[in-house]
């Protein structure tokens, strides 16, 4: 962090020749309240890391906790907006942009994760139907019997409104906001890559939005990235389904040991994507909350 405050320091040195004590004092708190955020970002990682060292390969019950970082990183983001006491009314115009930009890229981002457990939601119903007709017509149910085949679905997204390094004409409060917003766009886009990238069974989306996070500082995020890059793109549950599915079709139907293991990894499947899909819609309204809140204070006529 020496480094960063030398950084700012040398940025902000021409800005600040006047009321030097006053600025100084005021470029030292800013610097502390953003190290203050990048301590609590560096927590909810860390705690991350612990959790992703219970296994080496993707599961839908990992992809919950990573999505439930999000909150995490939004509320450290607002502290650090309430400490530097800059409300949003005190911002730049690029600075407003770039929140703006943030919360309706993520909107996309969490509406192709719902599509994409939306097709997997439909492809355990029709292995399910298929599993019901084992003890009737095993025939048909093995006929049936498809393994889960993931889709790519993520176009991409269509306004990358990244938050630019200001080298003048900002303050020391703005300059703190704008270090973290540039951190919380990073994290909040790899993480939407990666669990949809796990939704879609393909790394497209996890790769594009890693190259957005190429800038964030934060060390246990490179540690993260780091172990999340080998645990592949197909969550356990779905290869458990698979299998189960292949052990069915090879005993044509026949084995009533293996159907009910096949259902009990259908349930499992269905539970762990029900959890999944309720954190995307509480992600959503949370973020489009924001948005809406942020909207309304720039309508409301100033005195």
């Amino acid at each position: 962090m020496l480094l960063l405050l030398q950084s700012f320091n040398k940025h902000c040195s021409k800005f600040y020749n006047h009321h030097h004590s006053r600025h100084g004092n005021r470029a030292s708190f800013s610097v502390s309240c953003l190290q203050a955020f990048d301590a609590e970002v560096s927590s909810c990682l860390n705690q991350l890391l612990l959790s992703s060292s219970d296994s080496t390969t993707l599961s839908f019950h990992w992809l919950l906790q990573l999505l439930q970082a999000l909150p995490v990183l939004h509320q450290a983001f607002a502290k650090l907006v309430v400490d530097l006491d800059c409300p949003v009314a005190k911002w730049g115009a690029d600075l407003v942009d770039g929140y703006l930009n943030y919360s309706l890229n993520l909107l996309d981002l969490l509406n192709s994760v719902s599509f994409s457990l939306s097709q997997l939601g439909n492809s355990r119903l029709s292995l399910a139907y298929a599993l019901s007709l084992v003890r009737s017509s095993p025939l048909m149910a093995v006929a049936r019997l498809k393994p889960i085949v993931m889709k790519r679905n993520f176009m991409g997204l269509e306004n990358r409104g990244i938050v630019a390094d200001r080298k003048k004409g900002y303050s020391s409060e703005e300059w703190a906001i704008e270090r973290a917003l540039a951190t919380m766009m990073g994290i909040g886009y790899w993480v939407c890559g990666v669990v949809i990238s796990g939704c879609e069974g393909d790394s497209t989306a996890y790769l594009e939005m890693r190259r957005l996070a190429a800038g964030v500082a934060v060390p246990a995020f490179k540690e993260l990235d780091s172990v999340v890059s080998k645990k592949g793109n197909v969550p356990e549950e779905v290869k458990e389904v698979n299998c189960a599915a292949k052990e069915v079709i090879g005993s044509g139907g026949g084995d009533g040991e293996a159907a009910e293991e096949m259902r009990r990894r259908l349930e499992r499947l269905e539970k762990a994507v029900e959890r999944l899909v309720k954190e995307v819609d509480g992600r959503f309204s949370e973020v489009l909350d924001g948005r809406s809140r942020l909207l309304d204070a720039f309508r409301q006529p100033k005195h």
